[in-house]
């Protein structure tokens, strides 16, 4: 009794609350979009509206033919006032399912644009479920499919960490959750990873393009020299693409301007050179 009244509950629910919770800003914030039930919500409101604007225009035509409603079409006050008026009526309750609709279709658009939930963070939720120093199995039936993986594709997550680096993110996901190492779930802490990332970022930044200058200088060999370009931008590009965030385009267009630079640098006659210069 004690423990109920301090709040300790852990079970069901409240324990998957308490897991989640603390990590809702770190991409534990799994839910489910019910994209099928909202967009099946969108298409029926959307048909019940059509009906509604073919029995708008029906009332209208109606009314054309009536001597004291004929004004109607130009003078929406007499339409307003008028006690036996069945078109704005009707309009009335077009309104009230107009901003319905508005308002569920904005609120499908805000969903659709949350990050996609990743698997590693939803297979974590779903092996607490499951563990016995976690949430025992306490679901079950259909109140269990949420984090499981056929699930995945309609998953979204309230704040996705899915921008940080694909170097970062793999060290992350195997830090053990804290609070949770009787679970052996893993989870990531953001600061102490990321600070070794951009060091790392910052050396090889500095340290490749001056290796890729001193390698070409003491190549001598053409073909050597070539493939050394070919080696450089290969490296640059991996190095862009793991420990950055960069859009493929922009990695290409960083390769294609660093193997560039190195192109012009040995055209430009500055590597080393075996030859001799003779006068006459």
């Amino acid at each position: 009794m004690a423990n109920l009244l301090n709040g300790d509950i852990q079970d069901g629910y409240r324990g998957l609350a308490a897991y989640m919770g603390p990590h809702l800003h770190s991409g534990m914030g799994i839910f489910r979009r019910f994209s099928k039930l909202n967009t099946l919500n969108l298409l029926y409101m959307q048909a019940e509206i059509l009906v509604l604007e073919q029995e708008l225009h029906i009332l209208a035509c109606i009314d054309t033919t009536i001597l004291e409603h004929q004004d109607f079409a130009k003078n929406v006050r007499k339409m307003k006032q008028s006690p036996h008026s069945a078109q704005w009526k009707k309009m009335l309750e077009i309104r009230e399912m107009l901003k319905a609709y508005n308002q569920a279709l904005c609120c499908q658009a805000e969903l659709a644009r949350l990050n996609d939930a990743r698997d590693f963070d939803r297979n974590s939720i779903d092996v607490w479920i499951r563990d016995s120093n976690g949430g025992k199995k306490f679901l079950s039936g259909c109140e269990a499919r949420p984090w499981m993986s056929v699930e995945q594709p309609d998953l979204l997550s309230v704040s996705s960490r899915s921008t940080d680096d694909l170097f970062t993110r793999f060290f992350e996901e195997h830090k053990p959750m804290k609070g949770q190492e009787g679970t052996n779930i893993a989870h990531y802490g953001k600061a102490g990873f990321k600070r070794m990332a951009r060091i790392l970022n910052t050396m090889l930044s500095a340290l490749l393009p001056s290796l890729s200058v001193l390698a070409l200088y003491l190549i001598h060999n053409p073909l050597v020299r070539l493939g050394a370009i070919v080696g450089f931008s290969a490296a640059f590009s991996l190095i862009l693409t793991l420990f950055t965030k960069a859009r493929p385009v922009e990695v290409f267009a960083a390769t294609a301007a660093f193997a560039s630079v190195q192109v012009v640098f040995v055209g430009g006659g500055t590597g080393g050179s075996s030859g001799t210069c003779e006068c006459a």
